[in-house]
């Protein structure tokens, strides 16, 4: 039976400051540091943090490459309830509250210091024809 799981797409955010993204990573939403490069100035200029089997890349941007937030970023987590309860005691404001979406992700959002959104999320229950979206929503 092939696997219809899509192939991982790893996110690249700029950022003003790779070390205070990175700290927010690891210290408040617990994920691992896996590599970094330091630039001339000794400030991280690249790191790549990893959680549950996916990963971020945090840089700063090169020269005439946007900062502000353009883009949410959607993380598989090995369960979304036990996360949110993680993050919550480390202080991080929920955006979006820990729901179960019609489609059947678990999810809930946070926002990191620099305005991207992170959703994290759990599959729970497989998206089928006895899914139904909200009213005033067509699936094509």
């Amino acid at each position: 039976m092939p696997d219809n799981r899509p192939a991982q797409v790893i996110p690249n955010v700029y950022v003003e400051s790779v070390d205070k993204t990175r700290s927010f990573f690891i210290d408040k939403l617990g994920f691992e540091h896996m590599m970094g490069m330091v630039g001339k100035d000794g400030q991280l200029d690249f790191c790549m943090v990893v959680r549950d089997g996916g990963m971020v890349m945090i840089a700063r941007p090169q020269e005439g490459k946007a900062t502000a937030p353009s883009a949410e970023i959607y993380i598989e987590v090995a369960d979304a309830d036990a996360y949110h309860e993680q993050v919550s005691q480390q202080g991080v404001k929920v955006v979006d509250a820990l729901t179960t979406q019609w489609w059947g992700d678990r999810n809930f959002s946070v926002q990191d210091p620099h305005g991207y959104k992170l959703w994290f999320f759990k599959t729970v229950k497989q998206w089928g024809p006895d899914s139904v979206p909200p009213p005033g929503v067509k699936l094509v």
